[in-house]
This record gives C-alpha cells, sequence and structure tokens, in this order.
C-alpha cells in the first residue's frame, strides 16, 4: 500500500486555531454599523452607507438610520461596477448626483488583498458642500478599517469551509472503509482493508493487524503496512519469550493505548527503542479488536509525526476498529460456515434425499400423496423398493407399493407381505406396536429366468414405523435386493429420518385438515351469528309495531337463507295459521307463493305447517314435489310448487314462553340448493329471536290498548262527573246567597260555603284528570288570542286573595309593564292557579312574590315562595306524572298539577324551570315566547 502523499493534521489545526481566536473577536455586522456611525459623525451628516460584495454575489447594503435601503443599494452597486485603477481596484469618487447633492465614495478594500471582494462607504453631502482632504483620509480610514472587519469575516468563512472540506474527506475515506468492510469474507481480507484504507483515512503512516486464533495464547501477525522491515519479525508473534510488546494494554484491558510521542513509546515498550531508532512512526494508536466483550486481536496505528490526539480522532480510531473487530468476527463466521457447508456436502446424496424428502413434505398437505412421493425419493440410490401402509384405529391399509423397476413391482410385493408367524403377531404389526425399526433379511423365489440351482435369493428389508407427536400413523418398507450391499445401521438411521419427515406430513395434513374443517365451522357460525345480530338490530330498530317486527322478519330470514319466506301466525281460535308475512326475491312468485297458502290454509296438526305447530318440531324437507302433496288433507303450498318445480324446505315452530305462536318458513328451488343442516340450525336461532319479538310486540300492542281504554274510561268519567257537579255546585252558590238573603245564622251561611269549596276543589281535580286524558291523547287544543299577561296575573291573584289568606301567605305582586301575547287565555289562567296554589300550599304561610316582566324576545312569569323546598334530586322529578316530593307527601294532591302545567307551557313553545333549595323556598319560572321570538 502507499503511503499518503500529504499529512493536512497541522493545516487543520493552523485553521482551527484561526478560528478560535476570530471567534474572540466583535461580529463584523457590529464592526461596520461602529464604522457607519463614526463616519456620519465626523463628516456631519446623516445619510452614509456601505455597499459590498464577495465573488460576485448579491451586494450588501448597510445604512444610516433614515436612508433608503432599495436607494443606497441602486447607488451602491453603481459604484462597484465603476472605474477602477490599473490592478482591478475601485477608485475614489467624489460626484454631484442629479439632486445636486455631494456624493463621496472610497473603496472599502484599498490595500487589502485584491480578488476576496469589493465594497464602497458612501456618504452624501448637501447641495455645495464640498469635503475637506482632512475629512476624506478620516473617510479612508473608516473606509479601510471596514475593508480589514470583511476581510476577517471572508477569512473566517474560508477557513470553515476548509475544515468542513477535511471532515468530508476524511469521512468520505471513513465511509469507503466500511462499505469494503461489508465486501470481504475472510480475515485476511479484513485485514487488508483496515490498513490499505484505513491508514489514508485516519492519516497513519503505518499499520500492523494480530489476531489470536482459537485455542491459542498467542496473536500472530496478520497484515503490516508501513512499517519497517526490522520491526516485522519481531511482531510476527505477540507475546514472544515473554515479552507482551504492542498487545501489552490493548489486548488484556481492553482499552485503547494512545502514545503521542516517541518518549512516550520508548517508555512503554523499551523492545522497540532499537528498530524504531530516529524514523517513523513517532506516535502509536494500540486498539483491541473485541466483539461482545471478547478481545481476538489488536490493530495499531503509527504516525510519522509526533502529535496530540483530539476526542475526534479518538473517537475515528475506536470506530475503526469497532466495524474492523465486527467485520473479523463476520469472516470468521463465514470461515465456519464454509466448513460446514463442505462437510454437509460430503454427506453426498444421503442428505440430498433428506432435503428433497424434506421439500416435498413442506410442499404439500396430501398426506398420502406426500408418502409416497418420500417412498419414490428413495428409490434408485437408497432402496430399490418401497411399501407404504397406513395405521389408523387399528387397521392397516397399504397405500401404495414400488420399485426402481416396476416390472419388478411383485417382487417388492411379496417381500412386504407379513403374514402371522405361528398365531404370533406380524413383523408388521410388532414394527407398529412397539414404534421400533426392525432391520431383517428375508428370501424370494429366484425368478424364472434365473441360473440354474437358485431357487432363492436373500433381500435386505428395513421396516420404519410413521411416529408424529408419540402416535404411530403406519410404517415404511424399505427393500434392496440381493444385487447390492445389504442395508446396514447406517441405513437404519437416514430410514428413521426419512420416516419422520413422512409422519410429519401425515401428521400436518391431519391436522391441517382438522384445522380447515374447524375454520370452516367457525366461518359458518360466525356467519349465521352476524345474521342473527342483523336480524336482532332490525328488529330493535322495528320497535314494538307488530306488522312492521313481521315484515322485516319475514324479508331478512329470506335475505339470508335465500328464496321464500313465509311467517304464519296461530288465529284467535287457535286452531288454523293465518299468513302474515312472505317475502320473495322475486315478486311474482311471492303472489303465487302468498295465493297458494291462503288457497289451502294450514289447520293444526294438518299440513305442514299445522304438524309443526302440533308436534313443535322442526319441518326439513331437502326435496319437496308437488306429487307428494296432492294426497295431503291440506296441500299447503301445492299451487307454487306445480309453478316452480321441486323445493327445499324448512318449516320451524315459532315458540315463546312456553306455548307456540305459529311457523316460519323458508323454501328455494331444490335443485343443486338444497338447505344444509347448517341453514336449519341458523332458522332454528332466528325463529325463537322472531317468536319473542312477535310476542312482545303483541304484548305492547295490548299494553297500549289498555292504556288508551284507560284513558277513554278518565275520559268519560270525567265528563259524566262533570254533569251532576256542575249542578250541585250551582245550588250550593243558590243556597248561600239565599242564606246571605235571609239573615240566616251565620253557622249556616259558613257550612254553604264550605261545601262550595269542596264542590270547587272536586270540580279541579276532574278537570285535571280530562287534562290527563287529553294530553295523552294528544288533544290538547289551545285557543289564542292577545291578551297582556300582566292583567292577567293581576286578575288572578285578585281573585285568589281569599284562597291565599287562608293560606296565610301576603302576595307581594309586581306586574306593572304591560306584557302582550298571542296565549290561551283559559290555559295561562290554569298556569297560574297551580303555581299560586303551589305556593299557598307549600309556602308556610310566608309571603309570595309573582312578577311578570319581558325578558328578550321572552314573557317571564316567577313564582317564588319562602317554604318547604325541593331538592336537587327531586327538581325534575316533581314535573313527571303523579310524582311528589317526600316532604310533600303529608299534602293533599294528586300529584297532576306541575306535570299539566308543564305540558300547557310547552304546548304554548316555553318552558318551566324551578330552583329551589330545601328549607328555604321555591322559585317556578314560565318563559314563553313573545310575538318574533322562535319558540324555546
Amino acid at each position: 500500500m502507499k503511503v499518503p502523499e500529504s499529512n493536512r493534521g497541522a493545516a487543520e489545526d493552523r485553521v482551527t486555531r484561526t478560528l478560535e481566536r476570530l471567534s474572540l473577536a466583535p461580529s463584523v455586522e457590529a464592526v461596520l454599523e461602529a464604522l457607519l456611525r463614526e463616519a456620519a459623525s465626523s463628516l456631519a451628516v446623516s445619510d452614509v452607507f456601505m455597499c459590498w460584495r464577495e465573488d460576485g454575489s448579491e451586494a450588501h447594503v448597510l445604512v444610516t438610520p433614515g436612508l433608503s435601503v432599495g436607494a443606497a443599494r441602486a447607488r451602491g452597486e453603481r459604484l462597484l461596477d465603476g472605474l477602477r485603477d490599473i490592478d482591478g481596484g475601485l477608485l475614489p469618487y467624489v460626484a454631484l448626483d442629479a439632486e445636486r447633492e455631494v456624493l463621496v465614495a472610497l473603496p472599502l478594500l484599498a490595500g487589502v488583498e485584491p480578488g476576496s471582494g469589493v465594497g464602497v462607504l458612501c456618504a452624501v453631502l448637501p447641495e455645495g458642500r464640498v469635503p475637506t482632504d482632512e475629512e476624506l483620509a478620516r473617510l479612508g480610514l473608516q473606509a479601510r478599517l471596514a475593508g480589514l472587519a470583511l476581510e476577517r469575516e471572508w477569512a473566517v468563512a474560508r477557513a470553515r469551509a476548509e475544515v468542513e472540506q477535511a471532515e468530508v474527506l476524511r469521512l468520505s475515506r471513513l465511509q469507503a472503509v466500511t462499505e469494503a468492510f461489508g465486501q470481504t469474507l475472510t480475515r485476511e481480507e479484513v485485514a487488508h482493508v483496515v490498513l490499505d484504507l484505513g491508514l489514508p483515512a485516519v492519516e497513519a503512516t503505518a499499520g500492523i493487524v494480530h489476531l489470536t486464533a482459537e485455542g491459542r495464547a498467542a496473536s500472530e501477525l496478520v497484515a503490516a503496512v508501513g512499517v519497517p522491515d526490522a520491526l516485522v519479525e519481531p511482531l510476527r508473534e505477540l507475546p514472544r519469550g515473554g515479552e507482551e510488546l504492542l498487545a501489552q494494554t490493548a489486548k488484556r484491558a481492553e482499552a485503547p493505548v494512545w502514545l503521542e510521542t516517541v518518549a512516550a513509546i520508548r517508555e512503554r515498550y523499551p523492545t522497540l527503542a532499537g528498530p524504531l531508532g530516529e524514523g517513523p512512526p513517532r506516535a502509536l494508536a494500540l486498539l483491541p479488536l473485541f466483539v461482545e466483550g471478547r478481545v481476538f486481536g489488536t490493530l495499531a496505528f503509527g504516525f510519522e509525526r509526533e502529535k496530540a490526539f483530539s476526542a475526534l480522532e479518538r473517537a475515528s480510531l475506536v470506530g475503526l476498529s469497532r466495524q474492523c473487530g465486527q467485520a473479523l468476527e463476520r469472516a470468521r463466521l463465514y470461515e465456519r460456515e464454509h466448513t460446514a457447508r463442505l462437510e454437509a456436502e460430503a454427506l453426498g446424496a444421503r442428505l440430498s434425499l433428506l432435503a428433497d424428502a424434506s421439500a416435498l413434505v413442506s410442499g404439500s398437505l396430501s398426506w398420502e400423496e406426500t408418502v409416497a412421493g418420500v417412498a419414490r425419493l428413495a428409490l434408485g440410490h437408497f432402496a430399490d423398493g418401497c411399501a407404504v401402509d397406513s395405521y389408523e384405529d387399528g387397521v392397516v391399509r397399504r397405500l401404495a407399493v414400488l420399485h426402481a423397476d416396476p416390472e419388478k413391482a411383485e417382487r417388492v410385493l411379496e417381500l412386504t407381505s407379513f403374514p402371522l408367524d405361528a398365531g404370533q403377531p406380524s413383523l408388521l404389526s410388532r414394527v407398529l406396536t412397539s414404534g421400533q425399526s426392525r432391520l431383517e433379511t428375508r428370501g424370494t423365489r429366484a425368478p424364472v429366468d434365473a441360473k440354474p440351482g437358485s431357487s432363492w435369493r436373500a433381500s435386505t428389508v428395513i421396516l420404519t414405523p410413521l411416529v408424529a407427536r408419540q402416535r404411530t400413523l403406519g410404517a415404511l418398507t424399505f427393500v434392496r435386493d440381493s444385487e447390492r450391499a445389504p442395508f446396514d445401521v447406517t441405513d437404519v438411521s437416514l430410514a428413521e429420518e426419512l420416516a419422520r419427515r413422512a409422519a410429519l406430513a401425515m401428521d400436518n395434513a391431519r391436522l391441517f385438515r382438522d384445522a380447515r374443517a374447524a375454520e370452516e365451522e367457525s366461518r359458518r357460525g360466525a356467519a349465521r351469528l352476524h345474521v342473527l345480530v342483523q336480524v336482532s338490530q332490525l328488529i330493535a330498530e322495528a320497535g314494538l309495531d307488530l306488522p312492521t317486527v313481521l315484515d322485516v322478519l319475514a324479508s331478512k330470514v329470506s335475505e339470508a337463507l335465500g328464496g321464500g319466506c313465509v311467517l304464519q301466525l296461530l288465529g284467535e281460535d287457535r286452531e288454523q295459521l293465518e299468513v302474515v308475512a312472505a317475502h320473495h326475491p322475486d315478486p311474482l312468485a311471492r303472489g303465487v307463493l302468498e295465493e297458494a297458502l291462503r288457497r289451502d290454509p294450514a289447520r293444526v296438526g294438518e299440513g305442514l305447517s299445522g304438524r309443526v305447530v302440533a308436534t313443535g318440531k322442526t319441518l326439513f324437507v331437502p326435496r319437496l314435489s308437488a306429487e307428494e302433496l296432492r294426497g295431503d288433507r291440506s296441500p299447503e303450498g301445492v299451487g307454487f310448487l306445480e309453478r316452480y318445480g321441486p323445493q327445499s324446505l324448512i318449516v320451524v315452530p315459532l315458540g315463546a314462553r312456553g306455548r307456540v305462536l305459529g311457523t316460519l318458513g323458508v323454501i328455494r328451488e331444490a335443485r343443486g340448493r338444497e338447505y344444509t343442516a347448517e341453514e336449519r340450525a341458523l332458522l332454528e336461532s332466528l325463529a325463537a329471536r322472531a317468536a319473542l319479538a312477535i310476542e312482545d310486540a303483541r304484548l305492547y300492542g295490548a299494553a297500549t290498548q289498555a292504556v288508551k281504554a284507560r284513558d277513554e274510561l278518565l275520559s268519560v268519567a270525567g265528563h259524566e262527573l262533570k254533569s251532576p257537579l256542575n249542578a250541585l255546585q250551582l245550588q250550593i252558590h243558590l243556597l248561600a246567597r239565599m242564606a246571605k238573603d235571609a239573615m240566616a245564622a251565620s253557622g249556616l251561611a259558613e257550612r254553604a260555603e264550605k261545601a262550595a269549596r269542596a264542590g270547587q276543589r272536586l270540580g279541579l281535580l276532574i278537570d285535571d284528570l280530562l287534562d290527563v286524558s287529553r294530553i295523552s291523547a294528544g288533544r290538547l287544543s289551545l285557543n289564542r288570542e292577545e291578551l297582556d299577561l300582566a292583567a292577567l296575573t293581576r286578575e288572578l291573584v285578585s281573585r285568589m286573595s281569599e284562597e291565599l289568606a287562608r293560606a296565610g301567605s301576603e302576595v307581594r305582586l309586581v306586574a306593572d309593564v304591560e306584557v302582550l301575547g298571542h296565549w290561551d287565555k283559559l290555559r295561562l289562567e290554569q298556569v297560574l292557579v297551580n303555581l299560586l296554589s303551589n305556593a299557598a300550599k307549600y309556602g308556610a304561610g310566608r309571603p309570595v312574590t309573582v312578577q311578570v316582566e319581558a325578558r328578550g324576545l321572552v314573557a317571564a312569569l316567577a313564582v317564588r315562595d319562602e317554604g318547604i323546598g325541593v331538592a336537587q334530586e327531586d327538581q325534575e322529578r316533581i314535573f313527571e306524572r303523579f310524582e311528589r316530593t317526600e316532604s310533600a307527601q303529608h299534602f293533599k294532591g294528586l300529584g297532576l298539577g306541575l306535570w299539566i302545567t308543564k305540558r300547557i307551557v310547552e304546548a304554548h313553545g316555553g318552558g318551566i324551570r324551578v330552583e329551589s333549595q330545601p328549607g328555604r323556598g321555591s322559585t317556578f319560572t314560565v318563559e314563553l315566547p313573545l310575538p318574533g321570538g322562535a319558540p324555546r
């Protein structure tokens, strides 16, 4: 290898020191700004600017405050392209521009190294002022200082570029070493790569690689470059004669050794003093070669000059040694693998046979074909004939008899027939039972063309059991004719290996078959579950409406199972089935099916569906024709069969809560599409869900009818009670008036008044019951008119003053401002009466405040009492029907007032809410939309 032509380390050191010194100085921008201010001050002007460019790059401009950067740039670029002297430098320039201002321009880099850049320092003087020589001298000095500052900046940039270029060169060389390592295969190749390419990468002049062979204590020299001849022989093997030399620290301490001077080298390794003399190396780097903590060699680099290893250089050398160690380990592994491959190839055809058998086993999942293929592979080189037997559930079955010469297959059959021996188990049976191979010598009759005197000849056979997972699956019998050397123990091992692979193929095929069956069953189960989930979801979406549920069931079952679907339910007499839903992908076929079923309806115990209802068992007919039904007492669907031919049929009972509701049947063309047992199971599962859905819908319908009947009864009872009550109230009022007019005793008048109040309360209760009936039936109507909510409130408070006074509640009314809207007067009176009655009842005799006002687009009515209050958890519940709080249980009432009030307010498009705390009273606020406001 060639020694590196030049050493760039000294240049890099110089550049680094230059960069360090320059980094301590102020920035060039700060210097230029200071010079710009100094120039403006010395000339007593405000418009001063600098313009410069480097190597033809874009011009840079620095201006004093108030001066336009664009104008300065335009002037500066014209000046930079102006007159030059003989050497190419800019000439000073003093001129009067178009605005008659004096422009003074001096070159920045006068006297500085030419070619590095160009720039000007410019000052704009007022009209008529000409700079003096002293001012030009000061401006020239400032221009020269600015040029020096720029030259320093450009020198820093060049120095940095040189360092970066050197670093890129170093990294590219290290990358080349890494790439070369990836192409090496032997330890010698790795050693030469690390020296041939690694020395230039780390700028060393010499290198040595020592490796320790396995089982040896000494390290041998593998490669050396740039090492003096006097050193090669002493370093041939380390340690040698008790000398540890280069490997003393690096190898045993697993740490690099850095010797930066000749004195350090001689102090550490005195033996090297003589051979070194005055020539290189002057510095050494000794690095251990190790992988996974195991040291197996040493890498040494020598340098022609004494040097202090920087952190970057040390990291590069250590990284190179680690890459070299990994490459050497890969080479060692490759050499081992290569040796093993050669040994494997030496096994010859025996291992080739096993490899072919393994490939055959892994490439097929038909075990009969695979085992026969293994037997064929054995023919020729290993055996002349082969027989294959399977063993399952105690039964032996011959699968194949093969011979290399097909005409001799009968001979193999004779040799592999193992009859019982004097009542004892046959040889094959003993092999299958014990799971152990047998090597036997057997004789056969001589062929017709055999030499005279040859009545039989001996052949050897090997019987090997096919065992997988401790289970005997069969046997392989190999035959070798007498013309060849007999089988030996080694052949038995090979036969067992072949049998082991064949048995594994048989077992894998069985497991694969079972797994496929399980997967198919799982897939079918998942499909059934998916259909069940879909049907359940559709039933849930259909709600509790019976016709919708029936239609959804029929259409989804028809889609899931194909063909038509019919739902039949028992009538009220529980004797005859009625078609309640039918579906078919073909609309014409659907009509024919419905017509055929309605023409011959089934009765319990008769017909296909009738028998299913009577027995409660599924009817499954894979193929049903019209001829089979014509003699039936109830030929259900015979018209459909006559038109569309034989059909596959499943009819399942719809059973729910211990009784049969009807049947669910599916029908489709039988030709090539007969229903399966899985579809039958699916239909039975669907029928179970359908029966529950139908029963729930029926119960819901019955409950709905009961609620409707109850509401009608309440309405009728309310109206019936209202008439006699009105007459009673009229008579009581007349009696009270007559008692007062006749100046009757005060006791009679008081009793008459109490009777009138009781009748009034009874009337209010009946009104509430009638409202419940109307609201539940959705018949709450409003007679809207324009009215003043404040006036209505004042009127009601006045009307109820006597009742509120009896309750001991003083009413504070705040309703002075007119609040107009279109509302039902009687219904709002009912709302006010309910809220004021509540306040009087639960207000504990304390004052009640009623306030009416307009709040934006809504009218607000607030009724506040200072009574028992409502707990937070009850504030939503009290607006429900028949609901009351625990604290109000001892008060009279049905719990309907607030429910009716909320429904009346919501019918007006408004809302009601309560704000309350127990023991601190309640505030009920009603908000009604005003004209132009959206309903709430």
